[in-house]
């Protein structure tokens, strides 16, 4: 807890810190406060990385980079397809063993205590002939 707090603090200080340096900027028309040069830097390799992109966006075309796009987003998709059809086949095969475990269980089933007690009496019940002739002794 005391690690995300002090984590938190230091992140809205930094953040007020930055905003504060933005506005002066801003309210000196743009000139830099801080890190002159190597913002300077930074900008002059950007624009370098846009002008050739921009470069080679005109001359490979538009068409191409949107063909390369879809392109990827039919890799991307197709790999996506694959990969719900797996685990589609997983979750069947997994519905079908349930199934069969469900049936085996059904099928098997273990007698309570009470069957085993119905059935002993069954076992040990007396016959007709047997009542009679101990009624008969009476």
């Amino acid at each position: 807890m005391q690690t995300a707090l002090i984590i938190f603090i230091c992140s809205t200080l930094i953040l007020t810190v930055l905003v504060g340096i933005f506005r002066v900027e801003d309210a000196r028309e743009g000139s830099r406060v801080i890190m002159v040069r190597p913002r300077s830097f930074f900008d002059k390799i950007v624009k370098g990385a846009a002008e050739r992109l921009s470069k080679t966006d005109t001359y490979l075309g538009r068409g191409f980079t949107r063909l390369m796009l879809h392109y990827a987003a039919h890799g991307i998709l197709h790999r996506l397809l694959t990969f719900v059809g797996r685990i589609e086949k997983k979750v069947e095969h997994l519905l079908r063993s349930n199934k069969q475990v469900a049936k085996e269980i059904r099928i098997g089933k273990e007698k309570t205590y009470l069957d085993k007690i119905a059935d002993h009496r069954e076992e040990v019940a007396l016959t007709e002939k047997q009542k009679t002739k101990m009624r008969s002794h009476e």
